[in-house]
């Protein structure tokens, strides 16, 4: 009888060692996919029309930075994502960083009138730990990410350089492996490009 007790208890400390090499492993095993240094290029259209001219019209990520909510950061991403933040009842100055990924808009010369376009990410495009989707496991994440990819919800202005806010939680904006993955589109092709955050 105290043979197998002893023999039991030996198993599951056994089992807990496996357990915690598994999860040891995993985690290291987390790789960063190749990045690409900023400025980048994340839309061209090369046939892109204005007052029935043809112009090159470029969308442009110039630099990201992660900080903390402050009273005035908080009420700018509040004010953009409107009801949303508030009927979560978030808190952003306490379980979120800002992402601020600013960029340019421009045309190859000078035209009659502006671009009106959103300061928007193509479809597909993410947070992403290794080969994770943060988006995937976190409902707010997949709101914002929807509304950053989105004209119509982030709104079209003239303007030639803007912002796009991401509030990421606290456990993934620590991580040394974020990246923001991202579809490029040059005239029409795609392919997928990533941004160290950390």
């Amino acid at each position: 009888m105290l043979s197998v007790s002893m023999l039991s208890a030996c198993s599951g400390k056994s089992e807990n060692v496996v357990k915690e090499q598994q999860q040891t492993q995993a985690k290291k095993i987390v790789k960063k996919n190749e990045s690409v240094n900023l400025p980048v290029n994340i839309f061209k259209n090369s046939n892109y029309d204005i007052a029935m001219e043809k112009f090159i019209f470029t969308r442009n990520i110039t630099s990201v930075e992660i900080k903390d909510f402050d009273e005035s950061s908080e009420l700018d991403f509040r004010d953009r994502y409107n009801s949303y933040v508030s009927n979560k009842n978030l808190k952003l100055k306490d379980d979120f960083k800002l992402l601020i990924i600013n960029m340019k808009q421009e045309i190859n010369e000078k035209a009659k009138s502006s671009p009106l376009e959103g300061f928007v990410l193509n479809k597909g495009s993410g947070l992403v730990i290794g080969d994770k989707e943060l988006a995937s496991g976190n409902q707010f994440l997949e709101y914002q990410q929807t509304y950053i990819t989105t004209a119509y919800m982030v709104g079209r202005t003239t303007k030639d350089s803007g912002n796009i806010l991401l509030a990421i939680p606290n456990e993934y904006a620590k991580n040394k492996s974020l990246q923001l993955k991202l579809v490029q589109k040059i005239d029409g092709a795609n392919k997928l490009v990533y941004i160290d955050l950390n």
